[in-house]
């Protein structure tokens, strides 16, 4: 059987070495609904516009904290 869904092919495309996870994430509807025109209107994969707003955020909030969140690496667990 196929996979579902369409893969972000800008994406894969723009940076070899970016790790994408998918996540779930509940929006207002009519973000999604603007998400949607403004892909039709720039020509961009909706993945690379929430990955751009995402980006804006993190640099508006980033400046509050002493913590890089973009390097941010998680704890191996020891057995």
């Amino acid at each position: 059987m196929g996979t579902r869904g369409r893969k972000p092919l800008d994406l894969r495309t723009s940076d070899k070495n970016a790790k994408l996870i998918k996540r779930n994430y509940y929006i207002e509807e009519r973000y999604a609904k603007a998400l949607t025109v403004l892909s039709a209107l720039t020509g961009k994969e909706l993945s690379l516009l929430v990955n751009e707003a995402i980006g804006g955020l993190i640099k508006k909030y980033q400046p509050q904290t002493d913590i890089d969140l973009l390097k941010l690496k998680s704890i191996l667990k020891q057995d």
